[in-house]
């Protein structure tokens, strides 16, 4: 069975790898897609101290394969993989808060991934798939849950606006789910190509990150400046660009995999009252985040994310290895395991 592995910075091999149920409540899935994003690129270039060898692959999808005696899995079906899951030794999860667990196993980051032909996992770790949610939506099924537990921490009330910051697939989608929440988000990027790709979303508000932004949001909010903001890291937006255009007493957010270094004005938010805080691991649950899919909360067809086979990997991987060091745009596809 044919696996995928990152053994240094910008070396990816193909080797062959052995998988087989050793417990009752274990199945085994042939993996049918893998979401190729900005963490399969962080892993394969070194950031942020990913620990070799590893097996990339965050977000996957698959099929049932064998049982163990004691799932309730059946054979044939359609399952998501949990991408992250809490340590369950930590202080924090001891006394029950995983969503500060201080060592989340990660796929594709600390653990092994899902870039490989077939994952042995516990049923705990699967999720079933309705068919009204087809493959290539139940990729996202792990993006959708993280922004939704960004939302539960912004905590602003209906009818405020929220200032998302980069327009990647977090910004995209979590901006779509502030609006299912009859929050109103105003999407930030200096890439256009970006925000044109929000607004076919459903994105109202989207500003070009330039000399013209604060003036921009303070008209769309009437001067009264954001309620809250989320900084997606590595949007390549300055980290402390959030504290201009949060209103007073408001709340900023960092969310993603690892942040940045901020070398900010934290005179100004200080100054401005406002509550900082980040969403790394904290997970909504993956059961509420398919039945937003089920439900078309979000409308994922613009992002149109372009698919290629396993045996491109090495090939896409250089490629947009290459792209991340000249700072070019970086691509999010899909990669057909079949």
């Amino acid at each position: 069975m044919k696996t995928w592995k990152i053994l240094s910075p910008k070396v990816l091999t193909e080797e062959e790898r052995p998988d087989n149920i050793t417990a009752d409540t274990q199945a085994k899935v042939k993996v049918t897609q893998v979401l190729f994003t900005g963490t399969e690129l962080s892993a394969y270039l070194g950031h942020p101290k990913p620990k070799y060898p590893l097996i990339p692959g965050r977000f996957a999808v698959g099929v049932v394969g064998e049982t163990g005696a004691a799932c309730t899995v059946e054979k044939n079906e359609r399952v998501y993989f949990r991408d992250c899951s809490p340590c369950g030794a930590c202080p924090a999860c001891l006394h029950g808060d995983a969503d500060n667990c201080a060592e989340p196993k990660t796929a594709g980051v600390n653990m092994d991934g899902y870039m490989r032909d077939f994952v042995v996992a516990q049923e705990s770790g699967l999720s079933p798939l309705p068919p009204s949610v087809s493959d290539d939506e139940a990729l996202f099924i792990g993006i959708v849950s993280h922004c939704e537990a960004v939302i539960d921490r912004l905590n602003v009330a209906k009818g405020t606006h929220v200032a998302v910051l980069g327009a990647g697939e977090i910004g995209n989608i979590l901006s779509q789910l502030l609006i299912y929440h009859q929050a109103v988000p105003i999407l930030i990027d200096s890439d256009e190509e970006k925000l044109a790709v929000a607004a076919q979303c459903g994105v109202y508000y989207t500003v070009k990150a330039d000399e013209t932004m604060e003036e921009n949001i303070a008209r769309i909010t009437g001067g009264r400046l954001a309620a809250g903001s989320v900084y997606s890291s590595f949007c390549g937006l300055a980290p402390d660009l959030p504290f201009g255009i949060t209103a007073a007493g408001g709340i900023v957010v960092y969310t993603g995999y690892g942040f940045p270094e901020i070398s900010a004005q934290l005179k100004t938010a200080l100054d401005k009252h406002l509550t900082l805080t980040s969403v790394s691991n904290d997970r909504s649950g993956d059961a509420a985040a398919i039945n937003l899919l089920v439900n078309k909360a979000v409308n994922l067809a613009p992002l149109n994310p372009q698919k290629y086979p396993a045996s491109k990997l090495a090939e896409i991987f250089r490629g947009e290895a290459e792209k991340a060091e000249a700072g070019k745009r970086t691509q999010c596809c899909i990669i057909n395991m079949l």
